[in-house]
């Protein structure tokens, strides 16, 4: 460091200086006419100084780059280079990412790969330590995942390059009820005292205090106030989340403008679509949303930033402007809108987002759909016929919760919205399906069949026919995974996700074109929901409350157990 001493002295000009920008300096809270230096990828002072070259900045605003501090980039269905395309130029320089789709399909072997990916771009990719994987203990039986991450591993993967922390502890119940393995990773995150991640969807009181006691220090699971006050209030840093499905900010908002938020963090969860990143934006989208609502500017790029880096310890690198950082800078034609102009990343203008025509190879490539031929009698349900108390799983608009509805059912009807949804385990030719009823998805025909159905990412699928449902499943083999539509028994549209799955091997614009094919034709079909196979994909996630669905059936996300389809 002591190389830039000169640069920062003046003695030596620096390699790019940005003249009379209007910094919002996110360490003081302030805007202000400065010069910044740049030397070496680094930044080396502001004041008043001369470069080799320069940009004349009046007029224009300097925040850092952004930082999303927790995202899954699979979701995205994007190789990592792909996804690294679609955002650094909208001015997300850096991404902490909780790698647990890709993991739950291939494990150890998977994270690694996808951290090798991760080293050709120009993104930053810091990844926090799968914590569940699969998302419940083992010993409930709640689910079957393609791997199983245990403490010892934990204790290896928070040693290798690149790894940061605990990735969301999603297991609260185990951390509550003291289960081993469990506090075993938590354990071993402590002893190398690494940031831990917390989950805790609608935890509350009591129970709170002892999820937090556990040095869960952060959580994204808000959804109300109320439930953000509470953390906020035991010393939990408190994300953000605003995505393509769920939408959280609106509600929390009025809490963000009352409150100190320097423990608060603006973050996607991963939940944004192809279509939404290039259309819509990435975390700036997110930024621009929390300013309509009225939210300070700089206290939202704070929330973005330096907030971020101080809860993963990056503070020392990455998320301000300031001497000895690097130079991750976003240059805006004006803050309230958000408009970038121009991104620059470890002091260049003219970074490259990936290698031109590079392509990662992932292990086990495209042989991760692994299932006999279903046939249309796999999704016919015992019991069926007469109308029989039934538990429904009951849709939230704009939320990853369901409701457990309770209603006279003798079997699908699209009258009512009351359709049937099935999970086919697709990792080890295990034979498992879980079979229920799902209400308020909307279609009115055909089916949707998905590879993406956290976190286990067995096979999901939702539809108003057996007949539908299976013929999907087995296109979903036959591409070697993806989404899938079919209707009067053809397939009507599809997009291959070879990678483990959940991954296009092809670019963002193929990505958006074939979203927006299913898209149309969903609603085609009668689904009117504003991201619908993000939405499915959540409903088989057994630790977001209340009714869920996996490969092992109903399971009642609070009590923790599998729950039969009539009462």
């Amino acid at each position: 460091m002591n190389a830039l001493i000169d640069f920062a002295l003046g003695k030596e000009k620096a390699d790019l200086v940005l003249k009379n920008v209007n910094l919002v300096n996110v360490c003081s809270g302030e805007i202000y006419e400065t010069d910044i230096a740049i030397a070496r990828g680094l930044i080396a002072g502001l004041g008043r100084y001369s470069g080799r070259d320069e940009i004349d900045a009046r007029n224009r605003y300097a925040v850092p780059g952004l930082i999303d501090g927790h995202t899954h980039i699979e979701m995205s269905m994007l190789s990592v280079c792909e996804f690294a395309k679609a955002v650094v130029s909208r001015g997300t320089t850096a991404v902490v990412a909780d790698p647990h789709e890709i993991a739950n399909v291939l494990g150890i072997e998977g994270i690694r790969a996808f951290l090798e990916e991760a080293k050709s771009t120009a993104l930053k990719v810091y990844c926090m330590a799968p914590s569940c994987v699969p998302s419940t203990a083992p010993a409930l039986g709640l689910e079957t995942s393609g791997a199983v991450i245990t403490h010892e591993q934990i204790k290896e993967l928070l040693r290798t390059d690149g790894i940061i922390g605990l990735a969301e502890v999603m297991n609260y119940g185990g951390v509550i009820a003291k289960e081993e393995e469990v506090w075993k990773k938590i354990e071993a995150a402590h002893e190398l005292k690494v940031p831990i991640d917390g989950h805790a969807p609608l935890l509350s009181g009591k129970e709170l205090n002892a999820y937090v006691l556990s040095g869960a220090g952060s959580d994204h699971e808000n959804t109300s106030y109320e439930e953000a006050q509470e953390k906020l209030r035991l010393g939990m840093r408190v994300m953000v989340r605003e995505g393509s499905a769920a939408k959280n900010l609106e509600d929390i908002a009025p809490l963000l403008k009352t409150v100190a938020t320097r423990h608060c963090m603006l973050v996607t969860d991963g939940d944004r679509t192809p279509r939404d990143l290039q259309y819509a934006g990435y975390l700036d989208f997110v930024l621009r949303r929390a300013i309509e609502q009225g939210i300070d500017p700089v206290k939202a790029v704070q929330m973005c930033t330096i907030n971020t880096a101080e809860w993963f310890k990056l503070d020392n690198k990455i998320g301000s402007i300031s001497p000895g950082k690097i130079a991750d800078i976003v240059l805006l034609k004006n803050l309230d809108k958000f408009e970038v102009e121009s991104v620059i990343v470890n002091g260049k203008t003219d970074f490259a987002t990936s290698p031109h025509g590079y392509k990662y190879k992932y292990p086990r490539y495209g042989e991760s759909v692994r299932i006999a031929h279903v046939k249309p009698d796999a999704f016919v349900i015992p019991q069926e016929g007469g109308a029989k108390k039934t538990r429904i799983i009951g849709l939230i608009q704009g939320e990853l919760l369901t409701e457990e509805l309770v209603e006279e059912v003798s079997g699908i009807d699209t009258a009512r919205d009351i359709i049937k949804i099935g999970v086919l385990e697709r990792h080890q030719y295990s034979g498992n399906i879980g079979l229920g009823f799902v209400k308020g998805f909307g279609l009115k025909a055909g089916a949707v069949a998905s590879t993406i159905a956290h976190d286990a990412h067995n096979i999901v699928v939702i539809g108003t026919n057996e007949e539908d449902m299976a013929r999907a499943c087995n296109r979903l083999k036959a591409i070697g995974g993806g989404i899938v539509l079919c209707s009067g028994n053809e397939i009507t549209r599809e997009l291959e996700l070879p990678i483990a799955g959940l991954m296009s091997d092809k670019g963002l614009d193929h990505v958006i074109r074939k979203q927006k094919e299913l898209e149309a034709k969903i609603a085609e079909m009668g689904c009117k929901l504003q991201a619908p196979t993000i939405t499915m994909s959540f409903l088989a996630l057994p630790v977001i409350p209340k009714l869920k669905i996996t490969d092992r059936g109903l399971v009642d996300v609070e009590k923790r157990k599998v729950v039969g389809i009539f009462l």
